[in-house]
């Protein structure tokens, strides 16, 4: 959800150089990505096997591949840490991949894993990216790291190898730290520049803040108090610990009233350092230096404002001048704010070009209708205080255009950030309005529960061994169906089908049925001919489960027809 990553480093490392068999923290090996024995030892050897991309992830994501064998007698948990790319600090991780059917289908990305005696795999290494302006590191040109030992995935390390450092040759084109922004610490020790100033709707305005490291010891450094424009700021979001000759790049968020400003023009920041021999060390920040308050000055902060319908939309100012903004005044299909890229708007020749979202309204009858159908495109973000819904519509397809394909390369980056920004506006646009939040699914489950609720055609009955199955047309659906929709079903493992009584749901128009079963995981399932899905809820509240809520909505059908059913009163949340 959140774009933002706070550089909060948790792993240890301690130097030791005796009975390794690599080069020294002042002469850190450098090993080749494909054919390199990077660790050996207690049986376990660690070979590069080729530079590549996951192949488990959509877009640029470098890996390097390992061939690791354990050939000794015990289990090793081999870890990984202090870690940098490019240059940068970063979290350096194993992945550890599910193979199926000859393919990669997922990957698992950890700091440890065990590699059992006796087993040789093939693993990769990866690392998170680094969010921030001036930093490129689709393209992976040096990583480097740490291996650890521990007892087990749970433990902290007892073992930590010299630095490893391996170069793959290619061209990175990072930015100088010192053009980024405004350099507020330059010594012989260490170089701080503050960034752009950025906006987060969960966090509020936050800085970009750069750090370079010219000694060959670790240095760790927090800050202490901020001033934002005159508004006090105790706490502050932001540590980092760099190791000898590397950079990093954080952004720093604020606590307290700093978080109520769209911006700020002038920001000062109290900073504490502590250099150390080692990382944890220089992470304990004991009997620290702090130095003199740093300040920097920015330029007014111009947001674009726009409201419709008695609701506002705000866009931050990096994004204002690269938007168009349509607020149509009495839409039929009740459109309030549409938002489009202002370049593909201008080079498109296609209705649509650039568009990213859509906010509107329905009213509670048109999006039951809504539901029991394919919403692809559409989702429900809010409800309104006349028992209507604010929906958020957004492209199935890409309205990236640019006139050429020159350009269509150049400006990937900011299409890109602009997309992010629109899925950031649909989690935060009810809270920042103060609507009441809402959402329903759309999978095939939700579906068949939206037609017996509100579809006239769907003829649906629900039944258990109790009584026998009751027809649900005639009976008040709508709580139950809007209870179950809540849940979010996604397919499960078949194999995972609890035992035990469930409420059946059947649509013999369609020749469908939904089992929901009494259990605590929430599992419901279709039957469909011969063929059977498991679903399990992804949001399950404790206090009434899904197949209660059917149970109620069986045993409401039950009266409807003259039986004499328990008459249950749920209160659904």
């Amino acid at each position: 959800m959140k774009k933002t990553v706070f550089a909060f480093l948790i792993a240890f490392v301690l130097l030791l150089g005796a009975g390794t068999a690599f080069a020294s923290a002042e002469e850190p090996a450098v090993f080749s990505p494909d054919g390199s024995v990077i660790f050996e030892k207690d049986g376990v050897k660690v070979t590069t096997a080729g530079l590549d991309d996951d192949p488990t992830v959509e877009g640029k994501y470098p890996i390097i591949w390992l061939n690791i064998e354990n050939t000794g007698s015990r289990d090793v948990c081999l870890g990984v840490t202090n870690g940098s790319v490019n240059g940068f600090m970063t979290d350096v991780l194993l992945i550890r991949y599910t193979v199926d059917e000859g393919g990669y289908s997922g990957a698992d990305y950890c700091f440890s894993l065990m590699i059992p005696a006796g087993s040789s795999n093939r693993y990769a290494l990866g690392y998170y990216k680094i969010n921030a302006p001036g930093v490129k590191d689709d393209v992976l040109g040096e990583m480097s790291f740490c291996f650890t030992e521990a007892k087990d995935e749970e433990s902290w390390p007892d073992y930590y190898s010299d630095p490893v450092t391996i170069a793959t040759g290619e061209e990175v084109e990072n930015a100088d730290i010192a053009s980024l922004g405004t350099v507020v610490l330059d010594d012989e020790k260490l170089r701080l520049v503050f960034g752009e100033q950025d906006y987060d709707d969960w966090f509020g305005p936050e800085v970009c803040v750069y750090a370079e490291n010219k000694t060959e010891s670790f240095i760790g450094i927090g800050a202490d108090s901020a001033e934002a424009d005159g508004v006090a700021c105790d706490y502050i979001y932001y540590g980092t610990t760099l190791a000898p000759g590397k950079m990093s790049a954080n952004f720093m968020a604020f606590d307290g009233e700093i978080q109520r400003l769209k911006g700020f023009e002038n920001l000062s920041v109290c900073f504490s350092i502590r250099e150390a021999a080692t990382r944890d060390e220089a992470e304990a920040m004991q009997n620290d230096v702090k130095i003199d308050p740093v300040s920097v000055q920015y330029p007014p902060q111009i947001w674009g404002e726009y409201e419709n319908g008695g609701l506002k939309l705000e866009i931050q100012p990096k994004y204002n001048d690269l938007l168009s903004v349509q607020t149509p005044v009495d839409d039929p299909d009740g459109i309030l704010f549409t938002v489009s890229e202002t370049a593909s708007l201008m080079a498109g020749s296609y209705e649509g070009a650039g568009w990213l979202f859509s906010v509107g309204t329905v009213s509670a009858d048109q999006l039951h209708e809504m539901l029991c159908r394919d919403m692809s495109g559409v989702e429900v973000i809010a409800k309104s205080e006349d028992g209507g819904y604010y929906m958020y519509y957004h492209p199935t397809d890409v309205r990236y255009v640019r006139a050429t394909t020159e350009e269509m390369f150049r400006d990937q980056d900011q299409w890109s950030m602009l997309c992010e920004w629109a899925a950031d506006v649909r989690d935060s646009f009810a809270e920042k309005n103060g609507l009441e939040q809402a959402g329903f699914g759309n999978s095939e489950l939700d579906m068949l529960v939206a037609r017996a609720a509100w579809s006239d055609d769907a003829n649906a009955t629900l039944s258990t061994t109790e009584f026998g199955p009751a027809s649900v047309k005639g009976t008040d659906g709508t709580r139950y169906a809007e209870f179950v929709l809540q849940g979010g079903f996604f397919e499960n493992d078949d194999d995972k089908a609890p035992d035990g009584e469930y409420v059946v749901l059947n649509l013999p128009e369609e020749d469908m049925r939904v089992d929901f079963f009494f259990a605590p995981d929430a599992y419901a399932r279709i039957v469909s001919g011969d063929h059977e899905t498991l679903y399990q809820a992804m949001m399950v509240d404790d206090s009434v489960s899904y197949a209660e809520a059917m149970q109620s909505w069986y045993y409401d059908a039950c009266r409807l027809a003259g039986i004499d059913a328990p008459d249950q009163k749920l209160t659904l949340p």
